[in-house]
């Protein structure tokens, strides 16, 4: 049994919130661009710019955690100096750097304009906007093939699990919007949001389960590791959340989804997809556990 100290528990908690940032910060914008501009889109920009903020601020405060771990020398570690610049120089530093860059240009795409858009009046505007965007998504690709699970498996699997998170994150940050969008829109304007948004998803849910199973293949030397290790039995554990959230999602499209025309099914739909957000926080906060303490180098 692995023993936590408190460097550990700060480190799943930041990693939490940068998760959470992320999230916001891939699945946000989409659904602003999903959601028709006549309703006021105000809180879904300062859900993306909140959530923005706090990963940003996670990600920095993740670092001097890490530092402060690393050197062991109590809260004043955090800031030795020669523990900072050796990990700045090391992959953690450019993991950093390349979070904040994709937080920043994020910003850039909100600066250049209204992401809530209507394809028909797509203009040179958007098309910057959306071109920051895609940037955003690359670059938190590419920071999460330096630490956590890359760290310990490398090759293609890195740029699979960061595709992977990509999809994940996507998800997860859409469903706040989702469940606004029941408050925002009138009936005939969510049943459309949301069939629109079903059909994306099952593309993208696709591509999730199917980035999974190859990570599975490749981080697993056999089916049994997933019960006798530590690391195996916190995957399963996260796959069995997976499968709920799922398994609700489907509930979504071919149940609520088809009679959300009616008043009562969108508080209905409303309080199923927050249900499908708390279980969501419990899959990040079980991904950040397997990224922080366990890993696949537990396995050996």
């Amino acid at each position: 049994m692995i023993e936590l100290t408190i460097w550990d528990y700060s480190n799943i908690v930041s990693k939490l919130f940068i998760y959470i940032g992320v999230a916001t910060a891939i699945g946000g914008p989409f659904m602003a661009a999903l959601i028709n501009s006549s309703v006021n889109e105000k809180p879904i920009i300062n859900y993306i710019m909140i959530g923005a903020f706090l990963g940003s601020i996670a990600v920095i405060v993740n670092f001097f955690i890490q530092v402060g771990a690393f050197s062991e020398a109590g809260i004043s570690g955090m800031f030795d100096a020669d523990m900072v610049s050796f990990l700045w120089q090391s992959d953690v530093g450019e993991s950093v750097v390349w979070r904040l860059i994709a937080f920043t240009t994020l910003g850039v795409a909100l600066f250049f304009g209204n992401l809530n858009v209507k394809y028909e009046t797509f203009s040179l505007k958007h098309a910057i906007s959306t071109l920051f965007y895609v940037a955003t998504i690359l670059f938190f690709a590419y920071s999460f093939t330096f630490i956590g699970h890359s760290a310990d498996i490398g090759g293609v699997a890195k740029w699979l699990i960061g595709f992977h998170i990509m999809t994940m994150a996507w998800w997860v940050g859409a469903l706040y919007p989702l469940w606004l969008s029941c408050k925002l829109l009138q009936p005939p304007a969510l049943y459309k949001l949301m069939c629109l948004f079903g059909q994306i998803a099952m593309v993208m849910v696709g591509l999730l389960i199917v980035c999974g199973i190859s990570l599975l293949f490749l981080v697993f030397a056999t089916p049994v590791e997933l019960l006798t290790t530590q690391y195996g039995q916190a995957m399963l554990l996260k796959l069995v959340f997976v499968a709920f959230i799922l398994l609700i999602a489907a509930y979504h499209k071919y149940h609520l989804v088809e009679e959300v025309q009616a008043e009562a099914i969108c508080h209905k739909l409303q309080k199923s997809i927050k249900n499908e957000m708390i279980i969501a926080l419990i899959i990040l906060t079980i991904t950040a556990v397997l990224s922080s303490v366990l890993g696949p180098i537990s396995l050996t």
